[in-house]
């Protein structure tokens, strides 16, 4: 219906009629009089009201299509009806004035928008402008559309057409302050000539009161862009109190102030949460968790501090956490500003036997090649001179031969042949430089003990006999492990084991036992697990896998439809980008740990190092024995 360019007047006998007091049934000339004139002046206010209302609706459908075609030029537009203001505007104006931008541009009514399946960008982000054209009081359907967590575009328009509305019951309404913009536009309801008026809400409490706030009236030259129809909300929060649940085990993020005996948490993420605190005007309260459990969920319930920011109106979680599916449906998050993952922590494999370590300077490999080139060089030198030069001793020169490598003296008298010579010497310079190799690589492995290889693959672990170890403080890797697809993950989540009885003073006590005992392998957060392994002092006993499980990045939680999730998540990526979070890591990391100075071996030789010397010093006396016998024998 298109409105016209003038009022109609409206008709006169209902309203006559229904102001009569004695219509039908005076019974003076006195009370018809006073009647009469009674009803003339409600008959001109209700032809001013409704000529008042008339250019109303024409200043409002000439507002929306410069909303539309100018203001909004360019941006994707969703229109939102009510029964009314469908009747009282020619709403196909405005789409077509909306369409010559050639963007997107949906028209709903609010029922259509209840009941009826959107794709995700219809209703919600940044490149979407939500208008909603109100007439009638919206409180049942904004209490409806409350219930569809993905409704929250970051710019919403509330049209009322309606000069006698309360808009600041509509502004409080929270569905319509999960928007990062909001932008409020209506008739005044008392002024001399019609005039649009524009708010915008600004919070006096993050949780629950808004204030209403005059951008003052409407004009196209003043509002000509979506910058200038949405001025931020969020630039200063007056104050207020962010409610932050933590728990103060999660070094160097957030840890217990110790030092200070304050029992406050302190930490690269609180240090964090300050400034950004400073910046933006709001201050943070820590509701200490009674339990170590970082969150989950459990049969369709978030435990730990998902809970509590769940059901319990809390506003921030800054305990580094990773991002999970779950928590993303249900929970708004900053943009990742640390990288890690999960590390695998094993004990140091007990030295090989002291009596390995004879051979330990030596692979397999070069043991076998050092008998075949010995074998090689000894045997067909015998035959060559038993044939061609009638040696009578061959099994003497095999033997001779041989000994070198024992360091046993050759007497060439025999071979006075200058091919053998050559040959004789060619294989004294090899045995020269593995005398020397050995002789090296023995005294070094005689120090210092030799371990067998370390597990340093997932799958290495997953064939060993070590079982995979955490304590269960409501993480997401043991429920991943066993429903991975990939067989060598799945096999380690069938063995993992959860510790339920987790000490609040040192939760990792217990297992590092288990990890010394060598039977288990503990997996803990790598930036935390750094940490506990200087704490507990066992650097030197214990080492790290290569292999690293579920790489991800930390982010802060927020409630789902927070509106100013990205104030906070620009914030904190500014403070990543300028360095100042990895200074404050840093700052936080030399504070708990201190500079250890590792030395290889113990430093001294004792009895223990010597067993090897003595060991070589036997062998070498049976060998010569042997030898000698040998050579008698022959």
């Amino acid at each position: 219906m298109s409105i016209q360019g003038h009022c109609y007047k409206p008709n006169s006998g209902p309203v006559y009629s229904a102001l009569r007091p004695g219509y039908g049934g005076g019974t003076s000339d006195q009370e018809d009089i006073w009647s009469d004139e009674l009803a003339n002046q409600y008959h001109n206010m209700a032809r001013n009201d409704f000529c008042s209302s008339n250019e109303n609706m024409i200043l409002a459908q000439d507002a929306l299509s410069t909303l539309a075609s100018e203001s909004l030029c360019g941006h994707d537009l969703l229109l939102v009806t009510d029964d009314d203001s469908q009747l009282l505007l020619d709403v196909g104006r405005v789409v077509a004035a909306a369409g010559a931008s050639h963007k997107p541009v949906l028209l709903l009514t609010q029922l259509s928008l209840l009941h009826t399946a959107h794709p995700a960008h219809h209703t919600h982000g940044s490149l979407l402008t939500a208008i909603l054209i109100l007439h009638d009081d919206p409180t049942a359907f904004l209490l409806l559309l409350a219930n569809n967590k993905h409704w929250n575009p970051s710019y919403l328009v509330l049209f009322c057409l309606d000069a006698h509305l309360n808009t600041t019951t509509v502004l409080s309404q929270p569905v319509v302050q999960r928007s990062r913009f909001i932008l409020l536009l209506q008739p005044a309801a008392k002024a001399s000539r019609p005039r649009l008026l524009a708010f915008t809400s600004r919070p006096t409490d993050v949780r629950h009161s808004v204030k209403k706030t005059t951008l003052g009236v409407w004009s196209p030259a003043k509002f000509h862009s979506r910058e200038a129809l949405f001025p931020p909300r969020f630039h200063d929060f007056g104050d207020q109190v962010m409610r932050v649940p933590m728990i103060c085990f999660d070094e160097p993020f957030i840890y217990s102030d110790r030092e200070n005996m304050a029992g406050d948490c302190i930490g690269a993420n609180v240090d964090a949460a300050e400034t950004i605190g400073n910046k933006l005007n709001f201050h943070m309260k820590f509701d200490y968790m009674d339990e170590i459990v970082w969150g989950g969920k459990r049969n369709g319930t978030w435990k730990g501090m998902y809970g509590e920011l769940m059901y319990k109106d809390r506003d921030l979680v800054i305990n580094a956490l990773n991002i999970a599916p779950d928590s993303v449906s249900d929970f708004d998050s900053t943009y990742p500003y640390w990288e890690s993952s999960y590390g695998i922590v094993l004990e140091v494999p007990q030295p090989l036997p002291q009596w390995r370590n004879i051979l330990y300077p030596f692979s397999p490999l070069i043991w076998g090649l050092v008998f075949v080139t010995t074998v090689a060089i000894s045997f067909p030198l015998a035959f060559i001179l038993h044939r061609l030069h009638h040696i009578s001793d061959p099994t003497g020169i095999v033997l001779k031969v041989a000994g070198v490598l024992l360091g046993q003296a050759m007497d060439d008298r025999k071979v006075r042949m200058w091919w053998a010579r050559v040959w004789l010497t060619s294989w004294w310079l090899v045995v020269e430089i593995l005398a020397v190799v050995y002789t090296g690589n023995l005294v070094a492995v005689l120090t210092i003990p030799a371990y067998p290889s370390r597990i340093q693959t997932a799958e290495e672990l997953a064939k060993s006999h070590y079982i995979p170890c955490m304590t269960d403080h409501g993480n997401t890797v043991a429920e991943a492990l066993k429903s991975s697809k990939n067989p060598t993950l799945a096999a380690l989540g069938n063995k993992v084991f959860l510790n339920t009885n987790v000490n609040d003073s040192d939760p990792y006590e217990f297992l590092l036992s288990k990890v010394l005992a060598g039977t288990h392998a503990l997996i803990v957060f790598f930036d935390y697990l750094v940490f506990i392994l200087h704490k507990s002092k066992v650097m030197h006993t214990t080492y790290v896998m290569n292999d690293k499980l579920y790489k991800g990045y930390l982010v802060w939680y927020l409630r789902r439809n927070t509106p100013y999730t990205t104030i906070i998540s620009d914030h904190l990526t500014r403070i990543v980008e300028t360095g100042i979070y990895a200074k404050m890591v840093e700052i936080h990391k030399t504070k708990l740990i201190k500079k250890v100075t590792q030395v290889r071996g113990d430093g001294v030789l004792n009895l223990r190092h010597l067993q090897g010397a003595f060991i070589v010093l036997a062998l070498g006396l049976v060998a010569a024995s042997l030898t000698l016998m040998m050579e008698f024998l022959v």
